[in-house]
């Protein structure tokens, strides 16, 4: 049997990696389609939830009042330009989690403000120069997830909503 060592040694590796390992399968499932939403992309692309989300949805515990946009990025190979349209003070938030699961960036109503902006997305070692009029957001991984909500104000409004989904990245 195991000595006292082995096994705390074993449990800190259990919880220090399956974070990553979970999150990773998350990306993974959600780029090739039959993750815990019902919408998918490919990577450094964005899905668009088109309706509400209720509790038949088996994501964390989603919003009733907002729909989501979610990209699962991968900038080892380079960066990333990241549109976000004039929301007209509407309640946003682009909620970026690294592949450890820990956030580690906002863009956002709170955080930037409402009006366009472009946002230069990249690994944390790139060096590379940044454009004019671009903000850089430098991820801690190469992997990561934008996990993004909009606000909407009933069913009347979700057509207006997908307009700013449309004019999005």
């Amino acid at each position: 049997m195991a000595d006292t060592e082995q096994v705390n040694d074993a449990a800190e590796v259990y919880i220090y990696g399956y974070p990553l390992v979970y999150d990773l399968q998350e990306v993974a499932e959600f780029v090739e389609g039959g993750g815990s939403l019902p919408i998918q992309a490919p990577y450094n692309s964005f899905a668009y939830a088109r309706r509400l989300l209720g509790p038949e949805t088996k994501f964390v515990s989603p919003n009733n009042d907002t729909l989501y946009v979610i990209a699962m990025l991968d900038v080892r190979q380079g960066p990333v330009v990241l549109h976000v349209p004039d929301t007209q003070d509407r309640y946003y938030v682009l909620q970026f989690v690294d592949a450890w699961s820990n956030n580690f960036a906002y863009i956002g109503r709170r955080a930037t403000g409402t009006a366009e902006a472009e946002f230069l997305l990249t690994d944390r070692a790139d060096q590379g120069e940044v454009p004019d009029g671009m903000t850089v957001v430098r991820a801690p991984t190469g992997v990561f997830s934008i996990v993004g909500r909009i606000q909407v104000d009933g069913e009347a409004d979700v057509a207006a909503v997908h307009t700013l989904q449309i004019s999005s990245p």
